[in-house]
């Protein structure tokens, strides 16, 4: 993942919860989320709803 408006001093995966939805938001550029780490901040993250009903989906089988 590029960041351009983060200083690369900081660690990324420090701040699980702004680095899932950078991903989320911006892309994944070819890489992969992790699924434990996706269902432990999955409510804490802000995505749209159509994102969240998606990845529900995905995770949990939930229908929309």
């Amino acid at each position: 993942m590029h960041n351009w408006d983060y200083p690369k001093t900081k660690n990324l995966k420090d701040n699980e919860v702004w680095y899932l939805e950078r991903l989320l938001i911006y892309g994944l550029n070819k890489e992969k989320i992790n699924r434990a780490m996706l269902e432990r901040n999955f409510n804490k993250i802000k995505i749209p709803d159509n994102t969240r009903a998606f990845l529900e989906l995905l995770l949990w089988n939930k229908p929309f």
